[in-house]
């Protein structure tokens, strides 16, 4: 079965998207407050983390007062290097299949959704291993949070819309405290066969260095934090398809987000691996404008960098008409290799395209009151 977002009128979706996670940062604090209360009163443990050093340390914590020996991992956040002791790293394909359960699983959450307290997981790598673990610390980044539970299964939509369907194939929700079921060990026949004890939820509210963003003086790099990570742009972005190194191979939206939270990437990234082509605005499923992002990012470097290279590429870039003015095979060789050279795979990408550089229209996203979307919209 096809999604249903192919079928219908998917710029009023993204409308509705938009204004949803413009409302849930206009009132981020409260939003996550209320989240906070909900958990607690499921029994479910909260603690707020700022950077990644105060993550290990309240993992650590867990592993150390657990007295754990068995772990398994899911989750984006390089966290298994940093955790020390004497436990077993288990492998969670080796989990699923082992008689012996985990003591801690570490995850990251899909979504989280305030008004219900729920944790939402999709397609996650450890879903099998939900019935196997004794205590989990769940990892939840402060920019996945759903404001009203009647949005949650628009958003769930929204995040598969690349897949066939709309509808993630295992989907898990924790909605209150989980018990720990084991088999008993009593040997007389009129006891119970199994026991079970509240498992032990740890819910991290993880600003993972956004604060930078939230902080800042522009509106626009907020924008940036309606993603969903759906993957979209990563799909249909040619420089990163066009750059077969994983190290060096950026989505749109994790070139605008490197190049706010650390200043180094502003040139190392920046320029090199996009072609401002506007696929990645097509497709947005939260219309984030993020060729717009990445204009602005660059005229941050070229304000900020003294690299000459990177100043000259931000004047053509800024006019990306321009680009085309090279659409013939003996300049666009010497503009390739002086201001794309270390990119091997994009430099070979640009160099064999035979078109314009910019050959999707980008206009601007119009002005509109999210507020008014909202209202106004008939999807429900």
């Amino acid at each position: 079965m096809s999604s249903p977002f192919l079928d219908r009128d998917f710029e009023s979706i993204r409308s509705k998207a938009y204004a949803l996670r413009h409302n849930y940062f206009d009132d981020m604090e409260k939003h996550l407050l209320t989240l906070e209360n909900s958990l607690h009163d499921k029994g479910l443990n909260v603690v707020w983390i700022k950077d990644l050093d105060s993550l290990v340390e309240t993992v650590q914590n867990q592993v150390n007062e657990l007295q754990v020996n068995r772990i398994g991992f899911d989750t984006q956040h390089p966290l298994e290097s940093h955790i020390s002791g004497r436990f077993e790293k288990v492998a969670l394909e080796v989990a699923e299949k082992s008689s012996d359960d985990l003591d801690l699983l570490v995850l990251d959450a899909d979504f989280a959704v305030c008004d219900s307290g729920s944790l939402v997981f999709m397609d996650r790598k450890s879903a099998c291993c939900f019935n196997k673990v004794k205590n989990m610390v769940v990892i939840v980044n402060i920019d996945q949070v759903i404001s009203n539970k009647n949005d949650l299964s628009f958003f769930i939509s929204l995040k598969n819309c690349s897949k066939d369907t709309d509808i993630p194939k295992d989907l898990k929700i924790i909605q209150h405290q989980l018990q720990y079921v084991q088999p008993s060990d009593s040997s007389y026949a009129s006891d119970q066969m199994y026991t079970q004890e509240p498992m032990k939820i740890t819910v991290v509210f993880y600003m993972n260095g956004i604060e930078g963003i939230l902080s800042s003086e522009s509106d626009i790099l907020k924008e940036s934090l309606y993603c969903i990570n759906c993957g979209r742009c990563l799909e249909v972005c040619p420089a990163a398809n066009a750059t077969l190194n994983e190290e060096e191979r950026f989505s749109p939206i994790e070139l605008v987000k490197l190049n706010s939270l650390d200043s180094y990437n502003r040139t190392q990234h920046l320029f090199s691996h996009t072609t401002l082509c506007g696929a990645c605005d097509c497709v947005c499923p939260v219309k984030i404008p993020l060729v717009k992002l990445l204009l602005f990012e660059m005229q941050v470097s070229n304000t900020v960098s003294k690299n000459s290279r990177a100043k000259q590429l931000f004047n053509i870039f800024r006019k990306r008409g321009n680009l085309n003015k090279f659409n013939n095979s003996f300049f666009r060789f010497f503009f390739v290799k002086r201001f794309l050279g270390k990119n091997k795979s994009l430099s070979r990408y640009f160099s064999g395209q035979n078109g314009d550089f910019f050959n999707i229209t980008f206009e601007p996203p119009y002005e509109e009151n999210p507020n008014e979307i909202i209202k106004n919209s008939d999807i429900e």
